[in-house]
């Protein structure tokens, strides 16, 4: 026994004295770095404005151009939808064949010289009068006020108060023509011809178009057209300014000119027609535009768009304003 006792004595002393590294270590935890995802160091600056630019909605610009003068008024509704039914109404009015035929002054040498000889030929230079007449509409309605200043100004406003003062002033400039050249019934100069180079059974010496010519239609919805144009482009500077918009005036003048003069040519009036017709239309397209509205600036608009003031305050000043 006391032998085995001595053994067992000895195998734990071996087994205490072993090496402290010979025991099992436990293996550290296996970690991963991940690159940060912080912005601020791993985007540029340009990219980051770039990405705010992105992720925030963009200001709606405000529009270039403000409407500064008296607004369309409900007497004008009421002039502008009694101008259009008298235009509607005059087309009732029974011609009065023989109240007056041929020329006044210089209508019969201007009709020598200007008129074409060539029936279809006088039937293109009307029809040109036709296209002409429509682009000098079109213009103010279309390029300036829907295109101009509605789109490209960004100013709907604008764009409704020229679109209802155009409407007022071709509604008035039809409805006097429509209403002067029913009661005056003065034959058109290719009336003459009905019986000889025309048929008097075709259409145009039978409509009650025949006695219509005084004055010019078309002259006078070209004319207005113009000078709308002219007036807008004027008060509300639609191309910047100068020359720009001084441009756009002198080609509405010129479509004008040239849309009058054919109706000469295509032998649809007399040169007193669309003298008295190119008259009434500037009148009408100057006048009622500045008389209505451009003369007389709108209330709000005489303040100042902003003013600072400062204000007295309890222990400072304070800012205020009006803007």
């Amino acid at each position: 026994m006391a032998s085995l006792r001595d053994l067992l004595r000895a195998a734990t002393v071996l087994l205490v004295s072993l090496p402290a590294q010979a025991q099992p270590q436990p293996q550290p935890p296996l970690t991963v770095t991940f690159p940060s995802a912080d912005p601020q160091t791993d985007v540029s600056p340009s990219e980051s404005r770039a990405l705010d630019a992105l992720a925030s909605p963009s200001a709606e610009k405000p529009p270039t151009r403000r409407w500064r003068w008296r607004r369309f008024s409900t007497e004008e509704y009421v002039v502008t939808g009694a101008a259009m039914a008298m235009s509607v109404g005059a087309l009732l009015i029974k011609p009065s064949p023989g109240r007056w035929n041929g020329g006044v002054l210089v209508d019969e040498d201007a009709r020598r010289e200007l008129r074409l000889d060539d029936y279809l030929a006088e039937r293109r230079a009307r029809d040109a009068s036709d296209v002409l007449l429509a682009a000098t509409l079109a213009t103010p309605v279309l390029a300036d006020a829907v295109a101009t200043a509605g789109w490209y100004h960004r100013s709907p406003d604008v764009a409704q108060q020229m679109l209802l003062i155009d409407a007022e002033v071709l509604a008035v400039t039809t409805g006097v023509h429509g209403l002067v050249a029913g009661v005056v019934s003065r034959e058109r100069p290719y009336g003459r011809n009905c019986g000889t180079e025309l048929s008097p059974e075709s259409l145009e010496c039978r409509r009650n178009e025949r006695y219509r010519s005084f004055f010019s239609g078309h002259s006078a919805t070209a004319f207005a057209g113009a000078s709308l144009m002219c007036i807008h482009h004027q008060e509300l500077s639609l191309y910047g300014g100068g020359v720009p918009d001084a441009v756009a005036c002198g080609a509405g003048y010129a479509a004008a000119t040239a849309t009058a003069t054919l109706r000469v040519v295509g032998d649809m009036h007399y040169v007193s027609d669309v003298v008295v017709g190119a008259a009434w239309g500037t009148i009408a397209g100057l006048g009622l535009p500045w008389f209505f509205h451009y003369r007389v600036a709108d209330a709000d608009s005489r303040r100042s768009t902003a003013e600072l003031h400062l204000v007295p305050y309890p222990g400072g000043i304070s800012f205020g304003g009006t803007f």
